[in-house]
């Protein structure tokens, strides 16, 4: 049975010229694993094997490369990446082919091919890897179940994370911003808004530090304890995309202020609502004279 970090390693290895080795340095400070040998291993195994193959060879080549090959056969030139490949592989037979590209591929054996596609969780841990959060040891302490999709997977880490933070505030917000960031990178437009939401009542009310709130620490120029500028710009985009209105935002901004509920606020529900509505509709003059006050009463409770 092979360990998670070797089955990794078997499915990186896959489509990779003879030259590839297992020498990147994540090996050694992510996994402390020393995969040198395992390349053979897998073959010794029946796991991965050496092939011609001249798909992959096509596929490393340059688009200019290719157009030079092309006109070397009186072909056109023209079109993208995959429809010069498929012009080469239509015009020549499977033995030019691989007199043109000779070069040796490791490939996955059906029992390699089946043992890492009973297994693809590994490669999405590692893909969108945080240390703690995301990787093998939070799996196994989460009991992450191996039939789920990317996205139920992420899902099931990060709930895991977020029930492990307790009273961490934090890092409750940083495994927020990790599930908006993983959101919007498979377009879930619906649960991207809802953690952009809770990322700004999170900074708002204070939480996203655990220093001390001092005068210094409210100069808007500075502060982290703001809508920031890529939050603005994530909910624009959202608003333009789907032709959503400011009052849009700011009514589901209140229904996710209701469902996430925090120990103590910089900022009332009210005063986020404000400020949260005066940058969706650029009033900047507002939000300073709203720091300003809030400066003020902080001096004031430690005079």
């Amino acid at each position: 049975m092979l360990t998670e970090a070797e089955i990794l390693a078997l499915s990186l290895a896959a489509g990779q010229p003879q030259t590839f080795k297992l020498t990147q340095t994540f090996w050694r400070h992510r996994y402390q694993v020393d995969p040198q040998s395992w390349l053979v291993n897998f073959e010794r195994a029946g796991l991965l094997r050496l092939t011609v193959s001249s798909e992959l060879s096509l596929q490393q080549k340059t688009v200019a490369e290719l157009k030079r090959l092309l006109q070397a056969h009186d072909l056109k030139v023209s079109g993208r990446k995959a429809v010069l490949i498929a012009r080469l592989q239509t015009a020549l037979t499977a033995a030019e082919l691989t007199a043109y590209f000779p070069q040796t591929f490791y490939q996955l054996t059906p029992t390699g091919a089946e043992l890492v596609a009973q297994n693809h969780y590994v490669r999405w841990i590692h893909d969108h890897y945080v240390a703690g959060i995301v990787d093998f040891a939070a799996a196994k302490r989460a009991n992450l179940p191996k039939n789920l999709d990317l996205v139920a997977t992420l899902t099931w880490l990060l709930d895991a994370a977020q029930v492990q933070a307790d009273s961490d505030w934090p890092q409750y917000y940083y495994i927020e911003h990790l599930r908006f960031q993983f959101a919007w990178q498979n377009q879930l437009v619906g649960t991207a808004l809802n953690a952009v939401l809770d990322c700004i009542r999170l900074k708002l009310a204070g939480l996203s530090q655990a220093e001390e709130k001092t005068v210094a620490s409210l100069d808007l120029a500075t502060t982290a304890y703001k809508v920031e500028p890529f939050y603005t710009y994530i909910l624009q985009r959202i608003m333009q995309d789907y032709s959503l209105e400011v009052t849009d935002i700011m009514a589901a901004f209140a229904q996710r202020c209701q469902l996430l509920q925090v120990p103590r606020q910089l900022f009332s529900d009210h005063e986020m609502q404000q400020l949260l509505h005066w940058t969706l509709t650029d009033q900047r003059q507002l939000i300073q004279q709203c720091y300003r006050q809030k400066q003020k009463q902080l001096r004031e409770a430690s005079a």
